[in-house]
């Protein structure tokens, strides 16, 4: 009964399987253009969004009016359509970022592109457009804002029609699903269960009993199937009538055999007996001496083997230890120049920005003064021309003014920095106004995170020191807060308090993160142990850390952590103070 259920569900599951397949392509095509076509839709709102507050955004970017930036960008995000929004200045700084977003750079666009319509990517899709301000009759690109909508938002548009859809292939699936079922049971699965009722009442030794008879049948396939077993029985019949005589035959002859054999077996053992034994013991003997000799052999070539190894294995072991030294060395040294490099590459974008709009001024300045200087030389000047000079010269002048002071001040702090981080050079320091200033070049790496350093340390602690080795273990403390500490877009908080007690600095630092578990803590100042290595985490900051601590300041340093509580480090630095009353 078992095999002809499976055969009729056979059947079945293939023809409803071809038939869902169909189904299922279809439903899919009809569900991907509803998608399409309303993620197009949503598209076009984002840009009609768009062209709506575009003058507004423009004055506002131009006038460095974060405020109204952020007013626009919480207004937009309230709109349905719009599930993220990035707002970015001429720089390519992010000013206002908001809810669902992709990174902008990694769309490679030019300076030259004004807008774009973003492919969906990880469920988003969205419209990128350059932000223009008229100024002085000139055009001035002075940002651009990205607008994003998600693959949820379409389908909430789309529930509907999809409902409809699916409704409709699971009622006809359905359908044919029963119909399916009833002209299987009717045609195949009736008909065999009275073939197999029949088959079951098989008798061997009344075969004439056992024979199937199917009435009322119409298919011709279930007729054949009658007249081969029938045909069967009628085979069986004869072959019984055969065996039996060959049975008898075969009965006759295992007789003689036996006899035969009985003789026989009597005069081989008579004639082995005394042979066999003798044998028997000199096999004995040359095996007891075959394995002394074998278990000989093993131990001289086992001993052999264990000796070469050893001299191999501790020839690697010493090599090993000397190639890993030499690595270990190299790669402390070459954190310490990469974590300068960092500190560069997040300078020379804080730099460049200033400078960049102090370029932009001083052209459009001159482009003033050549129209100027043409309407002069035609006489053309008018009093209204000199104003308007005077008005552009004004706000040229104050854009030049505060931002090559910016660059002026972001300079001498990091010069100095950089100066003592490639130097092991001992001065005399203010260790409040020195902090600040490797806080200050750390600044780059805090931009577009939620993070905020802060320092408490009095103004009057003057040291004599190795100011570059302070630095690289504030810039590693720091940096290592950053990679490991914080998941994505999470609010964090590090403080760093120095204080003096007689001879000794102490320095207490902790961040809020995650935290670091009791075996975490066991290995936090072993050399390549990180948490985040998929993140650029080296293994290479707490170690250096703790050797400057250790080896170059001849300090202590402890930590105290928890999962969920943050880490938190305390260091003491004995070192020489300058009292303020002897300067």
């Amino acid at each position: 009964m078992s095999s002809t259920t499976n055969i009729s569900k056979s059947l079945l599951t293939n023809v409803l399987s071809v038939y869902f397949v169909l189904t299922l392509i279809v439903t899919c095509v009809q569900v991907m253009g509803e998608y399409f076509d309303t993620k197009s839709q949503l598209v076009q709102e984002l840009q009609n969004q768009q062209s709506t507050f575009s003058n507004s955004l423009a004055r506002s970017l131009w006038e460095y009016n974060n405020r109204q930036i952020e007013a626009i960008a919480e207004g937009l995000i309230n709109i349905p359509a719009i599930a993220g929004i990035v707002i970015r200045d001429e720089a390519g700084d992010t000013i206002v970022k908001l809810g669902l977003t992709e990174s902008i750079n990694a769309l490679n666009l030019t300076s030259d592109v004004e807008d774009f319509v973003i492919q969906e990517r990880n469920g988003l899709f969205g419209y990128y457009s350059s932000i223009i301000f008229e100024f002085a009759g000139d055009s001035n690109r002075v940002g651009d804002v990205t607008l994003f909508s998600t693959r949820d938002i379409a389908l909430d548009r789309i529930k509907f029609s999809l409902y409809f859809i699916f409704g409709n292939a699971i009622i006809k699936s359905t359908f044919l699903i029963v119909l399916f079922t009833l002209a299987f049971s009717r045609m195949l699965n009736r008909p065999m269960n009275i073939l197999t009722q029949q088959i079951r009442n098989f008798r061997l030794d009344d075969l004439e009993h056992s024979r199937i008879n199917l009435k009322n049948n119409r298919h011709t396939e279930f007729n054949m199937v009658e007249q081969a077993y029938n045909q069967l029985l009628d085979n069986l019949e004869d072959y019984q009538e055969d065996l039996k005589r060959t049975q008898q035959q075969l009965l006759h002859a295992n007789q003689q055999l036996d006899e035969q054999n009985a003789v026989l077996e009597q005069e081989v053992a008579r004639k082995t007996s005394s042979l066999s034994q003798v044998l028997t013991d000199l096999e004995r003997r040359k095996d007891e001496l075959e394995r002394r000799q074998g278990k000989l052999e093993r131990e001289i070539r086992q001993r052999k083997i264990i000796e070469d190894d050893l001299r191999e294995t501790n020839s690697q072991l010493q090599s090993s230890v000397t190639a890993f030294e030499r690595v270990q060395d190299q790669l402390i040294e070459a954190e310490k120049l990469a974590s300068l490099g960092r500190l560069v590459a997040g300078i020379t974008h804080d730099v460049n920005t200033p400078l960049g709009i102090g370029i932009t001024a001083t052209s459009l300045l001159r482009d003033k003064l050549d129209n100027m200087q043409q309407a002069l030389e035609n006489k053309q000047l008018t009093e209204a021309q000199m104003r308007e000079l005077l008005d552009a010269s004004l706000q040229s002048v104050e854009l030049l003014e505060s931002n090559l002071g910016r660059a002026s001040d972001l300079l001498d702090g990091f010069k100095q920095v950089a100066v003592d981080q490639t130097s092991d050079a001992v001065r005399e320091i203010n260790l409040q106004h020195y902090i600040q200033n490797v806080l200050q070049a750390l600044q780059p790496r805090f931009k577009n995170t939620n993070h905020k350093i802060s320092l408490d340390c009095p103004d009057t602690i003057i040291a004599r020191c190795n100011a570059g080795a302070l630095a690289q273990i504030i810039t590693n403390l720091v940096l290592n807060s950053l990679i490991h500490a914080f998941e994505d877009d999470q609010h964090g908080r590090l403080e760093l308090t120095v204080r003096r007690q007689g001879g000794v600095l102490h320095i207490d630092y902790k961040d809020d993160g995650k935290g670091l578990t009791e075996a975490q803590q066991e290995t936090l100042f072993d050399p390549f142990f990180t948490t985040r290595r998929e993140r650029g985490g080296s293994g290479l900051g707490t170690h250096i850390v703790h050797n400057l601590v250790e080896q170059t300041f001849n300090g202590t340093i402890t930590v105290q952590s928890a999962p969920g509580e943050g880490l938190s480090y305390h260091i003491e630095l004995p070192m020489q103070f300058i009292d303020s009353e002897s300067n």
